[in-house]
Protein backbone atom coordinates (compact mmCIF):
# COMPACT_ATOMS: atom_id res chain seq x y z
CA UNK A 1 0.00 0.00 0.00
CA UNK A 2 2.73 2.22 0.96
CA UNK A 3 4.49 1.87 -2.34
CA UNK A 4 1.74 2.69 -4.44
CA UNK A 5 1.07 5.67 -2.36
CA UNK A 6 5.13 6.92 -2.68
CA UNK A 7 4.71 5.75 -6.13
CA UNK A 8 1.70 8.33 -7.14
CA UNK A 9 3.57 10.90 -5.07
CA UNK A 10 6.88 10.29 -7.48
CA UNK A 11 4.30 10.44 -10.55
CA UNK A 12 2.86 13.68 -9.27
CA UNK A 13 6.45 15.49 -8.85
CA UNK A 14 7.26 14.47 -12.18
CA UNK A 15 4.24 15.66 -13.59
CA UNK A 16 4.71 18.76 -11.91
CA UNK A 17 8.30 19.41 -13.20
CA UNK A 18 7.63 18.18 -16.37
CA UNK A 19 4.97 21.08 -16.24
CA UNK A 20 7.27 23.42 -14.69
CA UNK A 21 10.45 23.02 -17.42
CA UNK A 22 7.69 23.07 -20.18
CA UNK A 23 6.61 26.76 -18.96
CA UNK A 24 10.21 27.67 -18.30
CA UNK A 25 10.77 26.68 -21.96
CA UNK A 26 8.21 28.36 -23.06
CA UNK A 27 8.08 31.72 -21.51
CA UNK A 28 11.78 31.63 -22.49
CA UNK A 29 10.89 31.10 -26.40
CA UNK A 30 8.11 34.02 -25.93
CA UNK A 31 10.60 36.37 -24.95
CA UNK A 32 12.08 39.42 -26.74
CA UNK A 33 15.78 39.08 -27.90
CA UNK A 34 18.43 40.54 -25.73
CA UNK A 35 20.91 43.18 -27.68
CA UNK A 36 23.65 42.14 -28.88
CA UNK A 37 26.81 44.18 -30.06
CA UNK A 38 27.14 44.92 -33.40
CA UNK A 39 29.37 43.11 -35.89
CA UNK A 40 31.17 44.63 -38.64
CA UNK A 41 30.21 44.75 -42.31
CA UNK A 42 31.97 45.27 -45.05
CA UNK A 43 32.08 49.26 -45.87
CA UNK A 44 34.39 49.82 -49.02
CA UNK A 45 32.38 51.88 -51.93
CA UNK A 46 32.02 50.45 -54.85
CA UNK A 47 30.38 51.36 -58.16
CA UNK A 48 27.90 48.54 -58.01
CA UNK A 49 24.62 49.08 -55.65
CA UNK A 50 24.19 46.38 -53.61
CA UNK A 51 21.05 45.53 -52.05
CA UNK A 52 20.49 42.37 -49.49
CA UNK A 53 17.08 40.68 -48.98
CA UNK A 54 16.88 38.80 -45.60
CA UNK A 55 14.38 37.52 -43.54
CA UNK A 56 11.86 34.56 -43.53
CA UNK A 57 10.18 32.69 -46.25
CA UNK A 58 9.58 35.83 -48.15
CA UNK A 59 12.95 36.38 -48.77
CA UNK A 60 14.18 33.11 -49.46
CA UNK A 61 11.84 32.41 -52.06
CA UNK A 62 12.92 36.15 -53.52
CA UNK A 63 16.27 34.21 -54.89
CA UNK A 64 14.72 32.95 -57.92
CA UNK A 65 13.39 36.84 -59.06
CA UNK A 66 16.21 39.00 -58.19
CA UNK A 67 16.74 40.19 -61.77
CA UNK A 68 13.69 41.68 -61.58
CA UNK A 69 14.37 44.36 -59.14
CA UNK A 70 18.19 45.14 -60.35
CA UNK A 71 16.60 45.89 -63.91
CA UNK A 72 13.97 48.33 -62.65
CA UNK A 73 17.17 49.93 -60.97
CA UNK A 74 19.35 49.52 -63.68
CA UNK A 75 17.06 51.20 -65.89
CA UNK A 76 17.15 54.29 -63.64
CA UNK A 77 20.14 54.62 -62.01
CA UNK A 78 22.33 53.66 -64.50
CA UNK A 79 25.04 52.16 -62.47
CA UNK A 80 25.31 48.19 -62.10
CA UNK A 81 22.66 46.86 -59.41
CA UNK A 82 23.06 43.43 -57.93
CA UNK A 83 20.63 41.85 -55.73
CA UNK A 84 21.36 38.88 -52.90
CA UNK A 85 18.56 37.17 -50.77
CA UNK A 86 18.92 35.26 -47.81
CA UNK A 87 15.69 34.06 -45.76
CA UNK A 88 14.88 30.97 -43.09
CA UNK A 89 11.68 29.76 -43.86
CA UNK A 90 9.42 29.65 -40.90
CA UNK A 91 11.54 32.18 -39.04
CA UNK A 92 9.99 34.51 -36.37
CA UNK A 93 12.17 38.21 -36.31
CA UNK A 94 13.86 37.10 -32.86
CA UNK A 95 14.97 34.03 -34.93
CA UNK A 96 16.09 36.07 -37.40
CA UNK A 97 17.57 38.60 -35.52
CA UNK A 98 19.73 35.51 -33.78
CA UNK A 99 20.54 33.90 -36.91
CA UNK A 100 22.52 36.67 -38.03
CA UNK A 101 24.77 36.27 -35.19
CA UNK A 102 24.71 32.50 -34.68
CA UNK A 103 24.23 31.41 -38.30
CA UNK A 104 27.79 31.07 -40.02
CA UNK A 105 26.43 31.47 -43.53
CA UNK A 106 24.04 34.04 -42.76
CA UNK A 107 26.72 36.11 -41.03
CA UNK A 108 28.98 35.72 -44.27
CA UNK A 109 25.80 36.80 -46.22
CA UNK A 110 25.96 39.62 -44.29
CA UNK A 111 29.51 41.03 -44.27
CA UNK A 112 31.19 39.25 -47.65
CA UNK A 113 29.62 42.40 -49.42
CA UNK A 114 28.93 46.37 -49.45
CA UNK A 115 25.21 46.64 -49.02
CA UNK A 116 23.77 49.74 -49.42
CA UNK A 117 20.42 48.92 -48.97
CA UNK A 118 18.78 45.99 -46.74
CA UNK A 119 15.16 44.85 -47.22
CA UNK A 120 13.80 42.89 -44.06
CA UNK A 121 10.83 40.52 -44.21
CA UNK A 122 10.50 39.79 -40.74
CA UNK A 123 7.24 39.46 -38.15
CA UNK A 124 4.69 37.66 -40.73
CA UNK A 125 5.56 34.33 -38.34
CA UNK A 126 5.46 36.60 -35.09
CA UNK A 127 1.35 36.95 -36.13
CA UNK A 128 0.85 33.32 -36.94
CA UNK A 129 2.61 32.13 -33.65
CA UNK A 130 1.18 34.73 -31.85
CA UNK A 131 4.18 36.26 -30.18
CA UNK A 132 3.79 39.35 -28.07
CA UNK A 133 4.20 42.91 -29.39
CA UNK A 134 6.96 43.76 -27.48
CA UNK A 135 8.93 40.66 -29.07
CA UNK A 136 8.51 41.60 -32.62
CA UNK A 137 9.65 45.47 -31.66
CA UNK A 138 12.84 44.62 -29.96
CA UNK A 139 13.51 42.48 -32.69
CA UNK A 140 12.76 44.59 -35.12
CA UNK A 141 14.79 47.07 -33.57
CA UNK A 142 17.97 45.24 -32.99
CA UNK A 143 17.75 44.60 -36.81
CA UNK A 144 17.68 48.25 -37.55
CA UNK A 145 20.38 49.30 -34.96
CA UNK A 146 22.72 46.40 -36.52
CA UNK A 147 22.19 48.17 -40.36
CA UNK A 148 22.26 51.33 -39.62
CA UNK A 149 25.88 50.97 -37.41
CA UNK A 150 27.23 49.71 -40.69
CA UNK A 151 25.65 52.28 -42.60
CA UNK A 152 22.92 50.09 -44.82
CA UNK A 153 19.42 51.71 -45.27
CA UNK A 154 16.74 49.16 -43.95
CA UNK A 155 13.33 48.59 -46.08
CA UNK A 156 11.26 47.51 -43.29
CA UNK A 157 8.12 45.25 -45.34
CA UNK A 158 5.42 46.41 -42.95
CA UNK A 159 3.16 42.93 -42.34
CA UNK A 160 1.58 41.59 -45.27
CA UNK A 161 -2.17 40.07 -46.16
CA UNK A 162 -2.23 36.57 -45.91
CA UNK A 163 -4.86 33.85 -45.17
CA UNK A 164 -4.31 34.04 -41.47
CA UNK A 165 -7.45 32.28 -40.22
CA UNK A 166 -6.96 29.20 -42.31
CA UNK A 167 -3.33 29.16 -41.68
CA UNK A 168 -4.81 29.17 -37.98
CA UNK A 169 -7.28 26.43 -38.79
CA UNK A 170 -4.33 24.07 -40.01
CA UNK A 171 -2.30 24.46 -36.99
CA UNK A 172 -1.91 21.10 -34.86
CA UNK A 173 -4.21 20.96 -31.63
CA UNK A 174 -1.46 21.45 -28.85
CA UNK A 175 0.34 24.38 -31.35
CA UNK A 176 -3.09 26.24 -31.02
CA UNK A 177 -3.99 25.19 -27.29
CA UNK A 178 -0.78 27.16 -26.49
CA UNK A 179 -1.12 30.19 -28.53
CA UNK A 180 -4.62 30.37 -27.49
CA UNK A 181 -3.50 31.04 -23.84
CA UNK A 182 -1.03 33.76 -25.50
CA UNK A 183 -3.64 35.36 -27.19
CA UNK A 184 -5.57 35.64 -24.25
CA UNK A 185 -3.00 36.82 -21.92
CA UNK A 186 -1.79 39.47 -24.33
CA UNK A 187 -5.63 40.11 -25.74
CA UNK A 188 -4.75 39.13 -29.48
CA UNK A 189 -7.28 38.09 -31.71
CA UNK A 190 -6.62 35.55 -34.67
CA UNK A 191 -6.13 38.20 -37.35
CA UNK A 192 -3.43 40.54 -35.47
CA UNK A 193 -1.61 41.57 -38.46
CA UNK A 194 -2.94 45.58 -38.01
CA UNK A 195 -1.76 45.24 -34.17
CA UNK A 196 1.95 44.58 -35.64
CA UNK A 197 1.43 47.34 -38.50
CA UNK A 198 0.74 49.67 -35.98
CA UNK A 199 3.59 48.04 -34.12
CA UNK A 200 6.15 49.19 -36.51
CA UNK A 201 5.04 52.47 -37.01
CA UNK A 202 5.24 53.28 -33.08
CA UNK A 203 8.39 51.65 -33.03
CA UNK A 204 9.27 54.17 -35.67
CA UNK A 205 8.09 57.36 -34.32
CA UNK A 206 9.67 56.54 -30.69
CA UNK A 207 13.17 55.42 -31.87
CA UNK A 208 13.28 58.32 -34.46
CA UNK A 209 14.19 56.42 -37.40
CA UNK A 210 11.75 58.12 -39.55
CA UNK A 211 14.35 59.52 -41.46
CA UNK A 212 16.48 56.38 -41.52
CA UNK A 213 14.64 53.69 -42.41
CA UNK A 214 11.95 52.98 -45.35
CA UNK A 215 8.73 51.21 -44.53
CA UNK A 216 7.34 49.28 -47.42
CA UNK A 217 3.58 49.43 -47.10
CA UNK A 218 1.67 46.26 -48.21
CA UNK A 219 -1.20 48.44 -49.71
CA UNK A 220 1.37 50.10 -52.06
CA UNK A 221 1.68 46.81 -54.19
CA UNK A 222 -1.36 45.01 -52.82
CA UNK A 223 -4.20 46.86 -51.95
CA UNK A 224 -6.96 44.38 -52.32
CA UNK A 225 -5.72 40.78 -51.04
CA UNK A 226 -8.81 39.01 -51.81
CA UNK A 227 -9.05 40.27 -55.64
CA UNK A 228 -5.32 39.91 -56.41
CA UNK A 229 -4.79 36.22 -54.29
CA UNK A 230 -4.83 34.51 -57.65
CA UNK A 231 -3.29 36.57 -59.18
CA UNK A 232 -0.11 37.38 -56.66
CA UNK A 233 -0.03 34.03 -54.47
CA UNK A 234 0.27 30.64 -54.37
CA UNK A 235 -2.07 28.37 -53.49
CA UNK A 236 -1.21 28.21 -49.59
CA UNK A 237 -2.39 32.22 -49.88
CA UNK A 238 1.17 32.91 -47.89
CA UNK A 239 3.70 33.14 -50.42
CA UNK A 240 4.46 35.02 -53.29
CA UNK A 241 4.63 33.62 -56.70
CA UNK A 242 6.64 35.44 -59.94
CA UNK A 243 3.82 37.84 -60.29
CA UNK A 244 3.24 38.71 -56.58
CA UNK A 245 7.31 40.01 -56.33
CA UNK A 246 7.34 41.73 -59.49
CA UNK A 247 4.57 44.24 -57.86
CA UNK A 248 6.65 43.91 -54.38
CA UNK A 249 9.89 44.76 -55.78
CA UNK A 250 8.28 47.06 -57.93
CA UNK A 251 7.46 48.62 -54.34
CA UNK A 252 10.92 47.97 -53.25
CA UNK A 253 12.41 49.36 -55.94
CA UNK A 254 10.35 52.68 -55.60
CA UNK A 255 11.58 52.97 -51.69
CA UNK A 256 15.35 52.94 -52.55
CA UNK A 257 15.07 55.33 -55.52
CA UNK A 258 12.87 58.06 -52.79
CA UNK A 259 16.05 56.92 -50.93
CA UNK A 260 19.16 57.36 -52.98
CA UNK A 261 17.66 60.69 -54.55
CA UNK A 262 17.16 62.21 -50.99
CA UNK A 263 20.43 61.15 -50.10
CA UNK A 264 22.26 62.54 -53.19
CA UNK A 265 20.72 65.68 -53.28
CA UNK A 266 21.71 66.09 -49.14
CA UNK A 267 25.03 65.39 -50.34
CA UNK A 268 25.29 68.05 -53.43
CA UNK A 269 24.01 70.09 -50.79
CA UNK A 270 27.03 69.68 -48.17
CA UNK A 271 29.43 69.33 -50.65
CA UNK A 272 27.86 73.08 -51.89
CA UNK A 273 28.33 74.38 -48.52
CA UNK A 274 31.85 73.71 -47.81
CA UNK A 275 33.03 74.69 -50.68
CA UNK A 276 31.55 78.09 -49.83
Amino acid sequence: MKIVKYKHICIFFLILILLGWTIYLSLQYYAPPSYRQPFKMKQEAEDTLRIAYIGDSWAYWHKDHECQIARLLEDTLHRPVRVHSYGICGRTSREIYENMFENSNFKEFLTKRRYEYCYVSAGINDTHKKMSIPYYQQSISHIIQLMLTNNVHPLIQEIPDYDIKMIDDKQKFYKKFVRRLYMYFHDMPVDCKQLFRDALDDLIYEKGYQNHVSIIRYKTWNNDYLNDLDHLYWYDHLHLNKNGYAKLDSAIAKGILTTYWRNNELQQESGAYHRK
